[in-house]
C-alpha cells in the first residue's frame, strides 16, 4: 500500500486550517480598529450622554495616581487610545491642534493609554508632540467602566461633569469641532 496520495491531502488540509486561522485573525483586527458610526448619543458602559461621567482612577506617566474627577469644573475631552492603534495615530495631530486652540478657554484634553507601560507611552507622546496630559489606564478599569469596544474612543464631558458626546472610532476634524461646541 502506497502512502503517496495522502501527502497532498494532508498538505491541503494544513493549508486550509492555516488560511482559516489567518481569516479569523484578520476579521478580529478589523473589528478592533474599524470606526463605528455614531449619532453622538451612544453610550459606553456606564457612560451615557446626559449622565454624570463615571469615576475612574488613572496613572500619570510619572506614576502618580489621579481620579478623573480632578478635571471637574473644566470642559474635558477624554481620548482613549493605544500606541499600536493606527486610527489613534491619525487623529492625534488634530486633537493636539484643538487642544492648543481651546486650552485658553479652559479645555482639558486627557489622553488615556490602554494598559501599556510608561516606557512605551513616553516616547510616543514625544514623537507626536503632545502637550496635553497623557495618563495610563493601568488596571483596565477605565476601559471596563467606559465599556470600550474600539480604539480610539472619545468622551466629551462638560464643566459640570456631564457626558455630552461619545465617539467610538476615529474622529474627523468637523466632528471634533461639533463635539467641542457641546462642552465649551
Amino acid at each position: 500500500m502506497s502512502t503517496a496520495p495522502r501527502a497532498p491531502v494532508a498538505g491541503w488540509f494544513v493549508a486550509i486550517i492555516l488560511f482559516a486561522i489567518a481569516g479569523v485573525i484578520f476579521v478580529t483586527s478589523l473589528q478592533r480598529s474599524a470606526p463605528v458610526p455614531l449619532t453622538g448619543d451612544q453610550s459606553t458602559g456606564n457612560a451615557h450622554v446626559g449622565s454624570a461621567a463615571p469615576q475612574v482612577y488613572l496613572v500619570a506617566l510619572d506614576g502618580t495616581h489621579l481620579p478623573l474627577s480632578k478635571y471637574r469644573g473644566k470642559p474635558l475631552w477624554v481620548n482613549f487610545f493605544a500606541t499600536w492603534c493606527p486610527p489613534c495615530k491619525e487623529e492625534l495631530p488634530e486633537i493636539e491642534l484643538r487642544y492648543q486652540n481651546e486650552h485658553p478657554r479652559g479645555l482639558v484634553v486627557l489622553g488615556v493609554d490602554q494598559q501599556e507601560k510608561p516606557a512605551q507611552v513616553k516616547p510616543f507622546v514625544a514623537r507626536f508632540g503632545l502637550r496635553y496630559p497623557v495618563v495610563i489606564d493601568e488596571s483596565g478599569q477605565g476601559a471596563i467602566t467606559y465599556d470600550l469596544i474600539a480604539l480610539p474612543t472619545s468622551v466629551f464631558i462638560d464643566r459640570g461633569g456631564v457626558v455630552r458626546f461619545i465617539q467610538i472610532g476615529e474622529m474627523s476634524p468637523p466632528l471634533m469641532d461639533a463635539a467641542l461646541a457641546k462642552i465649551l
